[in-house]
Formats: structure tokens, sequence, C-alpha cells
């Protein structure tokens, strides 16, 4: 009867042992598992820019570049500098003052304001005059001291220059420069009104190297009237005397009311 109970006892130790590894084995079976390393999600490119985008200016700010939107709003400023700098800038001046008078004051969109001066000159030269007779050959010629028109062939003549003088002027002298180097022939300079009438008259005398000038404040018809007449100069020249009488300028003084 003693065997019974040790087979008992041999058994329960089988079935515990049995059930211990059962028991550990399942343990072992029920261990967490390992967790999966997922990657990052790759970042998504933004869609491309179209030329027509940038073309048409339907680009949003926020998809350019930083940099293109720093250069962008540089240049914004730039522009609105540059248009308010317009916006002050002078206008060409258009407007023009009659002989007798001066600018005084050039408004924003170029017009002018004109005064009257008390006193005046105007200055002719040879250089624009033109010969009374088709027949007559003139040339320009440096002279030590000016420049101005000699005859060169032809019959003796007179150089013709328009002289624009302020109506209801006064002239009150004229004045004759010129070159002289011909001790045979003189020259002569006359201020003369388009009804034929001389005003002033002036003549050279002797011969020099060098160009002088005479003047005088022996005038008649002294009072300008445009609305009458043209005024203009006579220059005297001679094919004898050739580049020894070069005429260079004369001018016109005159004072006005």
């Amino acid at each position: 009867m003693a065997t019974r109970p040790l087979l008992l006892a041999a058994s329960a130790a089988a079935l515990a042992a049995v059930a211990g590894g059962g028991y550990l084995a399942g343990r072992a079976s029920q261990a967490p598992a390992p967790v999966p390393v997922v990657a990052p999600p790759a970042p998504t490119s933004p869609r491309p820019i179209r030329a027509e985008e940038i073309a048409e200016g339907r680009l949003a700010m926020e998809r350019m570049p930083t940099e293109v939107s720093i250069a962008l709003q540089l240049h914004s400023d730039e522009l609105v500098k540059t248009a308010e700098a317009i916006e002050q800038k002078q206008t060409r001046i258009t407007g023009t003052c009659a002989p007798g008078s001066a600018i005084r004051i050039i408004a924003p969109d170029g017009t002018v304001s004109c005064q009257r001066l008390p006193r005046g000159v105007v200055s002719v030269t040879s250089l624009a005059g033109v010969p009374r007779l088709n027949s007559t050959g003139t040339a320009q010629a440096s002279v030590p001291g000016g420049v101005g028109r000699y005859q060169s062939s032809g019959d003796d003549d007179f150089l013709v220059v328009p002289v624009a003088l302020p109506d209801g002027a006064q002239v009150t002298a004229f004045t004759f420069a010129f070159y002289d180097a011909d001790p045979n022939v003189d020259g002569a300079a006359f201020l003369y009104r388009s009804d034929d009438q001389a005003l002033a008259a002036l003549v050279t005398e002797g011969s020099a190297n060098e160009v002088r000038a005479v003047a005088t404040e022996s005038v008649r018809l002294a009072k300008v009237d445009t609305s009458r007449f043209a005024y203009f100069v006579y220059f005297q020249t001679s094919a004898e005397a050739g580049a020894n009488l070069v005429p260079i300028s004369a001018s016109v003084v005159y004072k006005l009311p």
C-alpha cells in the first residue's frame, strides 16, 4: 500500500512540472512584440511654378523664395521713390519771352512769367548775312580777334542780317565790330528799317591787323515800331579788299519806356 502514495506523489510532481513548463511557455508566448520602426514621411515638394503664373502676376508671395520676395519688395520701394521724384521734377521750359524782356518766374508746368527790361542790347553776326546780289560770292574768315564773312567775288555788295528789336523800345546806340587791313578800302555798317529808312550809320577808317569797333549814339527814327516795320543791318563788303575787309558783328542798344 505504501507504493500507491509514491506513485501519486510522482504523478503530482510530473503534473506540476508539466504545468509549470506550460505556464512558463505561455508567459513566454505572451511577451510584448517589438515596436516596428517607421520612417518619417518624406517632405512633399510644392507644385512646380508655371511660367504663365509669373508672367500674369498670379504667383502668391508665400510660394516665392525669401530672396526673391525681398528683391521684389526693394524693387517696389524704388519704383515708389522714382514715381515721387518724377512728380516733383521740373517740367521742361516751354514758355518764351519777347525781345526786351526776361524770364521772371518758371512754373512747374514749364510756362514762364516775363518782365520787361529797362535796357537791352541785340547783336547780330555777319556770318548770318545774305548778299543783296545773287552774283556775289562770300566766304567765312577767321581773323585775329574774331570770325566773320567777306566778299570773294562779284561787284562790291552788302550783307543783310535781320535784327529783332522789342516793340516800343527807343534805340540809343549802334556799334560795329570789324576787321579792316586794307589801306585803300573802308568798310561800313548801317541800321535800316524795312521802309528803306536809315536809322544809324558807321564807317571804318584806316587799316590795322586786328578787330576794331566804332559806335554812335546818333540815331534817327529811334522808336521801334514792329507792327509796321522790320529792322536789319547792312554790312558793306568789297571783292577788291577781299579777306582784308571782314565785317564781324553789329549791336543795337535800346531802352524801354
